[in-house]
């Protein structure tokens, strides 16, 4: 099960993804670059979910697509399922120190927004005491926020 809700994450670090929520869907910086707003994609995941996403490139598609299924995840299609996404068993998702925020336009996830609209939300995380994801040397994860 996904959650989307930043009061399912560990309480003492809810303030921070609060603050850093906040600071991104007030900024205007992100607003004059297309961000409508910013969406709460995910926040504390299970270990069934952590596995669908470590398969992704490393098993067969039908396999992913199976581990996808029992995860009761969307219907993941043949090139994202050849595509790695994480490198972990141990996602701080899993803990609930973990927030995957992601940039709304035209009403929809905007998950290909230029690279500047990612800097500038990694930098408001950043700001607000989070690590973020999109440092990550060997598997950038630009929604990843992580306290």
């Amino acid at each position: 099960m996904i959650h989307k809700s930043l009061t399912d994450l560990e309480y003492s670090v809810q303030g921070k993804f609060h603050d850093c929520y906040t600071k991104m869907n007030n900024s205007e910086l992100l607003k004059d670059m297309g961000v409508e707003k910013v969406a709460i994609n995910e926040t504390l995941r299970d270990l069934t979910t952590q596995m669908a996403y470590f398969v992704r490139g490393r098993m067969e598609v039908k396999y992913v697509k199976q581990f996808y299924a029992a995860a009761g995840l969307y219907e993941i299609g043949d090139v994202e399922a050849r595509t790695v996404c994480t490198n972990t068993l141990h996602s701080n998702h899993m803990s609930g120190k973990a927030v995957d925020f992601v940039p709304v336009k035209d009403g929809k996830l905007w998950w290909n927004a230029p690279q500047e609209v990612w800097r500038v939300m990694g930098e408001i995380g950043e700001s607000c005491g989070l690590k973020w994801g999109g440092r990550w040397k060997d598997l950038p994860d630009c929604p990843h926020f992580e306290a």
